[in-house]
């Protein structure tokens, strides 16, 4: 994905949404530990996620949509350096394959070029013709 700044460009809009999620991780003993978490802004191709335990930058995590019985898998992007209420931390998370009725939510066409990774979206003009 091309990069500005040393900051990922963004693929598609955010919405803020608080979706409850059930993340999954992969222990040291190859069993899978899970917490409780949830979203709290979402996009076509992940989001930004609360919750309490440590992971680390691309480790890949299984998120539940416990709305829906939805699951993805999914990768650590960004480790904000903020904390919640609570305690919980703040991670942004990339879906690894395209999942785009994950967070049951309808992105508008306008806001993704298509669902293909590393794809990125059209330009946006204001319908103004150049002068």
């Amino acid at each position: 994905m091309p990069e500005r700044n040393g900051a990922e460009t963004r693929r598609s809009g955010r919405v803020t949404l608080r979706v409850p999620l059930k993340i999954y991780e992969r222990g040291s003993n190859n069993r899978f530990r899970d917490e409780e978490a949830y979203a709290v802004t979402v996009s076509l191709w992940g989001g930004l996620i609360a919750f309490g335990a440590a992971v680390g930058r691309d480790q890949k995590l299984f998120v539940f949509n416990q709305a829906t019985g939805e699951i993805a898998e999914s990768q650590v992007v960004y480790l904000r350096p903020m904390r919640l209420a609570g305690g919980l931390g703040l991670v942004a998370i990339k879906f690894l394959k395209p999942s785009p009725g994950f967070w049951v939510w309808s992105f508008p066409r306008s806001m993704h070029a298509d669902l293909r990774p590393g794809s990125m979206p059209p330009r946006i003009t204001t319908g103004r013709a150049p002068s």
